[in-house]
């Protein structure tokens, strides 16, 4: 009769030690606040962007992807020399990422995949950088294939609230009737990691 006591004594507390751990780790999730952008009617949307399924703590950033009949060109993150297109695409897309309580902002993560074409006199170039916590980075510089990752440590400041802003600029040019060019952004993501305090 004791050892049946003492055995579900040891599960209960096995079940609390569980769940304490299990509302420890739902409660481990950031927040993306106050979303904007420079281009409202192209390239980033801040409309469509949202956390990852399966990854709250992974902002998947939205782009355009329509056509707009008033300025006759295609709205998505692309710079080509194809007709109904802008060569040159550049937006910035602003947050603010909010840490749960009991937790800081101890790294961030930015990631993005692209695709382009060159044809003959054809050249793409792209850019992209970002000011973090106030302070300004160079993510990178990329060709035809757009992808580009980059992490930011800010661990040592231990920041509950981080202001982000990211600039991705995109060119394309060629020799009339000599050659094409097409560069697009085709994925955007911040993943954001957390420590306790």
């Amino acid at each position: 009769m004791m050892w049946i006591h003492k055995w579900a004594t040891c599960i209960a507390v096995v079940m609390v030690m569980v769940s304490s751990g299990a509302s420890r780790a739902e409660a481990q999730v950031v927040s993306f606040t106050s979303i904007t952008d420079a281009v409202a009617t192209r390239f980033f949307n801040p409309a469509t962007s949202r956390p990852a399924v399966g990854n709250a703590n992974k902002l998947v950033i939205g782009l355009h992807n329509t056509f707009d009949s008033t300025a006759l060109k295609w709205t998505n993150f692309r710079a080509s020399t194809a007709a109904f297109s802008y060569t040159t695409a550049a937006d910035t897309i602003s947050f603010t990422i909010k840490a749960p309580t009991g937790f800081y902002v101890a790294k961030i993560t930015y990631a993005q995949t692209g695709s382009g074409s060159v044809v003959r006199t054809g050249k793409v170039a792209g850019a992209a950088t970002w000011v973090v916590a106030g302070r300004a980075m160079n993510l990178g510089t990329f060709s035809t294939n757009g992808a580009l990752s980059r992490t930011v440590d800010i661990s040592a400041k231990k920041l509950t609230s981080v202001p982000v802003s990211i600039t991705d600029t995109l060119f394309a040019f060629a020799t009339p009737s000599l050659g094409s060019a097409t560069l697009t952004l085709t994925g955007a993501s911040v993943s954001v990691y957390l420590l306790p305090k």
